[in-house]
């Protein structure tokens, strides 16, 4: 199960590196099912593991000019700042469970619920769309709503939210490659600030350490899968990535589906 688990985080980095998402989305399941820890200590550990692994891919795409560091800069201040203030203030507050209309739900299922729609209606507009990207198409105030709501994702359940913002860059003008490498440095920056968050607040308890030698571990195999993903991301053509980023996040989608209906 452990070395399974260090294959699927290389896998993750692969395609972190490929598409520029879907890592965190993918590395929270991982550490909490196959690793043992807490669902809000994978959070913390996908939010380290990414921010890390998006700086390794950051640093390998600036000489070939993959990143729009304007463009990323309008969307990254108000997604670190809302994913800051959700796990510095928010996290340790917001209730496990809660009732909506005589409805018990939890906070894991609501939030996931959300994603499954978000994920599944980027993945089938990716695919099938034929038009092609118009830059500019996408003024400021837009690229800051979306900015604030992968701050909100990235601050309640650790994901990066590039499938949201890979879309969103295309959308911008940008080619496939430049938006996942954009998109890197968006998610690295983002994570990195809410990392700040968890640190320096209350919702990491004493009894729930990190485990700093797996976190490590787990680090060090996903940025080695981001750095072949970038390098077999020469091989792939714009339509070819997006088709794969398409299959990730259905894939992804699906995974979340069955373990709500087995569970």
């Amino acid at each position: 199960m452990y070395l399974l688990g260090l294959l699927l985080s290389l896998i993750i980095g692969i395609v972190l590196g490929l598409v520029g998402g879907g890592g965190s989305i993918l590395t929270v399941p991982l550490v909490h099912y196959f690793f043992g820890e807490t669902l809000f200590l994978a959070t913390t550990y996908s939010l380290f593991v990414v921010a890390v692994a998006s700086s390794i891919g950051v640093i390998t795409r600036i000489p070939k000019k993959q990143i729009d560091f304007r463009g990323g800069i309008v969307f990254v201040i108000p997604s670190m700042i809302t994913a800051f203030l959700i796990r510095r203030y928010v996290m340790h507050l917001f209730p496990i469970t809660f009732s909506v209309g005589g409805l018990e739900l939890s906070r894991d299922v609501a939030i996931s619920v959300l994603l499954i729609i978000v994920m599944l209606y980027t993945a089938f507009r990716t695919m099938f769309s034929t038009k092609p990207q118009a830059g500019g198409s996408v003024g400021v105030p837009v690229v800051i709503l979306f900015g604030i709501f992968t701050g909100l994702l990235s601050g309640f359940i650790g994901a990066g939210g590039g499938f949201i913002i890979v879309p969103i860059l295309l959308r911008m003008g940008l080619d496939m490659k430049k938006a996942v490498g954009t998109s890197m440095f968006i998610i690295a920056i983002q994570s990195a600030v809410a990392l700040l968050g968890d640190f320096s607040g209350k919702a990491l308890q004493t009894d729930n350490p990190i485990d700093w030698t797996l976190l490590t571990l787990i680090t060090v195999v996903t940025v080695a899968g981001v750095i072949g993903g970038g390098y077999l991301q020469k091989y792939f053509s714009g339509k070819t990535l997006r088709q794969v980023f398409s299959y990730v996040l259905i894939a992804v989608s699906l995974g979340m589906i069955i373990q709500f209906s087995v569970g």
